[in-house]
């Protein structure tokens, strides 16, 4: 055959498939037995250690769910201090500060 031939065969065969759609098909692996013919699709497999994590969050949630709101009623009593001023005391001011070093001093000797 001549490759002028060729290459017209080639190009035939590109524009006969340029008309040809194909169908999006779900991923699935055919396996043919002799007696019959079975589809397997893919599947997840979720372990024992992440069920029970997914009941431990929900567990979490629950209890925090049913918690009360202290930390609002313990802001509001800090903001009133603040717009009284009771901060600003020098004998607040030094109890902060020793316990700012206490935590800083255990910190260094953990290290």
């Amino acid at each position: 055959m001549p490759i002028e031939d060729v290459s017209k065969t080639s190009l035939h065969q590109g524009v006969a498939n340029i008309n040809r759609i194909e169908i999006n098909r779900p991923h699935a692996k055919v396996e043919k037995d002799e007696r019959s013919a079975k589809v397997k699709f893919d599947s997840v497999d979720i372990s024992k250690e992440a069920r029970n994590l997914e009941k431990t969050i929900a567990s979490l949630k629950a209890s925090v769910s049913e918690m009360h709101d202290v930390r609002a009623a313990k802001m509001k009593e800090v903001k009133i201090k603040l717009e009284n001023g009771f901060y600003d005391q020098p004998e607040v001011i030094e109890q902060v500060a020793k316990k700012v070093a206490d935590v800083f001093s255990v910190k260094k000797q953990e290290a």
